[in-house]
């Protein structure tokens, strides 16, 4: 019999208000911007020189905990600066990547948000060139990531341990760009899972990463573009999670001790990077530069390698676990990539309109136009903030700071449990009930698919409670103290679509499926 598990959503309604760390929002929030972890070689103006390399710290104010746990958080851009990357959105000031560093701190970790080097050559006409110089991009952001680890841990050593971190306990949250840099710490260890078809140069027959030049993996030696940052200490995680982006090769995973339990999010209908298997597009010029494997793939493989059997906790309720299994029944066609299954474990799918793929993502377009004048006026440019505007809503229509919350929200939500086991954070997850089965009390749901309203009946058993839920995890309409065995729900306002009822008798809970026409 498979098992039911209380959303965290229905603790308010339960009567259970305790604030757990890690879980709820609970502290304020202090934040010190634009401190250094860091110094390596950018590319960024073509003159190989060097650069800064900088980070913002978030820490739960008047907390007493001394020994925390730390979660990067890579912001998105297409390995290009904001504008020049023909977005809104690439860097560590995007409002996705503070506010889940706000939420994250005030759960009561210390949250990063943190730079990584930018520049590549997206107009190139040589395929070669695309997608070399994008690779590398990637592969420096890589070293830059995990020199941002070994500096959290040298703050620990050394330091005096001045943000209160728990060196042992570090994860990282990747935003769209950041997604590739999530999956590459956690998974590229050596050098030769690199040699595969697609990173090597098929005029040359060479790899497109030369190590002489970029360094190693690790961004812990000296290259002639690379300067080596805080040697001899880890750069390892123990939870990767991501928002969209993709595993630059599936190879990649192990499931070795080292790599880290992997999670994540996508929207089937992402233009950019690939749902499933497929293609990457970067938006500068909408061109294809290599094949990679999207979250929903790309969790499953982790899954499969034994990555996520840390995040296999029987006793324990994961949010939204009803609407991942909803979601392995649902078929969808990413823009992207092939047909395929929407959901599978440790993953949670948005299957939105085409063609959006970041709707977690918001901007103000006030800040916008000074950003822009002050750009124009330092680099000479001509942006125009209403026509990236414009562009940013091509793929965001309804973008709104209420709306990019909202996702937030979910996400974190959805996170928060997998990452309190990968991390090994002692959490008090919320414990589960035995589901039993519909025919266990003869319980009925009709019509179903719904136009107006339809009836929830049983043969003998008593209906207590019951919740529905959208597809996308939001609670949208509760009915309780009820008695007797059949109750009538109206369909109210709800959009057409797929939803999940979950029906509480006195004895024991069903959750069904519900299509409102």
């Amino acid at each position: 019999m498979r098992k039911f598990y209380f959303m965290l959503l229905l603790l308010g309604a339960l009567g259970m208000n305790a604030q757990e760390r890690y879980i709820d929002s609970q502290f304020g929030v202090d934040i010190q911007n634009d401190l250094v972890y860091g110094t390596n070689i950018s590319v960024i103006t073509g003159t190989p020189e060097p650069q800064d390399l900088l980070f913002n710290v978030y820490t739960p104010a008047d907390d007493t905990e001394t020994a925390r746990p730390v979660m990067l958080v890579a912001h998105t851009g297409s390995f290009l600066p904001p504008l020049f990357n023909g977005g809104i959105t690439g860097a560590r000031s995007d409002s996705t990547t503070a506010t889940i560093c706000r939420e994250l701190a005030s759960k009561g970790y210390v949250a990063v948000a943190y730079t990584y080097r930018a520049g590549w050559l997206p107009t190139s006409e040589d395929q070669n060139v695309r997608t070399s110089t994008l690779l590398q991009a990637a592969y420096r952001g890589i070293q830059d990531t995990r020199s941002c680890i070994r500096h959290l841990r040298k703050t620990v050593a050394e330091d005096g341990n001045p943000y209160g971190i728990d060196p042992d306990k570090i994860g990282i949250v990747g935003v769209g760009t950041g997604s590739y840099l999530a999956w590459g710490v956690g998974s590229l260890y050596e050098y030769e899972e690199l040699l595969v078809e697609k990173f090597i140069n098929t005029e040359t027959g060479l790899s497109y990463i030369d190590t002489t030049i970029l360094g190693n993996v690790f961004g812990d030696t000296n290259a002639a573009a690379c300067l080596a940052n805080t040697p001899g200490y880890s750069s390892d995680v123990d939870f990767a999670f991501s928002l969209g982006g993709a595993c630059g090769d599936l190879t990649w995973i192990d499931g070795e001790e080292q790599e880290p339990a992997f999670s994540g999010v996508h929207c089937t209908q992402d233009i950019f990077a690939p749902y499933g298997d497929g293609p990457v597009i970067v938006p500068t010029t909408m061109e294809f530069v290599v094949n990679v494997s999207g979250n929903r793939t790309a969790v499953e493989f982790a899954t499969s390698q034994g990555n996520n059997d840390i995040l296999n906790d029987p006793a324990s309720y994961l949010a939204y676990e009803e609407i991942v299994e909803a979601q392995k029944d649902i078929d969808v066609t990413p823009a992207l990539s092939a047909p395929i299954k929407m959901g599978v474990d440790h993953f949670y799918g948005f299957d939105l309109p085409n063609p959006q793929g970041s709707p977690w993502d918001w901007w103000d377009f006030a800040t916008l136009e000074a950003v822009v004048a002050a750009t124009n006026a330092a680099a000479g440019t001509n942006f125009d903030a209403n026509v990236l505007h414009g562009s940013g809503l091509l793929t965001n229509p309804d973008m709104s700071a209420e709306k990019g919350h909202a996702y937030v929200d979910t996400i974190l939500t959805f996170m928060a449990p997998r990452a309190c086991l990968a991390l090994g954070l002692n959490c008090q997850l919320p414990v589960d009930i035995e589901e039993i089965e519909a025919t266990t009390i003869g319980l009925e749901i009709a019509p179903n698919p719904v136009e107006t309203e339809f009836v929830i009946r049983t043969e003998d058993a008593s209906i207590e409670k019951v919740y529905i839920y959208s597809i996308d995890g939001r609670l949208v309409q509760a009915r309780m103290a009820l008695k007797g065995n059949e109750v009538i729900i109206s369909r109210n306002e709800l959009q057409a679509g797929l939803y999940v009822a979950q029906i509480t008798t006195n004895q024991g809970v069903v959750s069904k499926e519900i299509v409102f026409k």
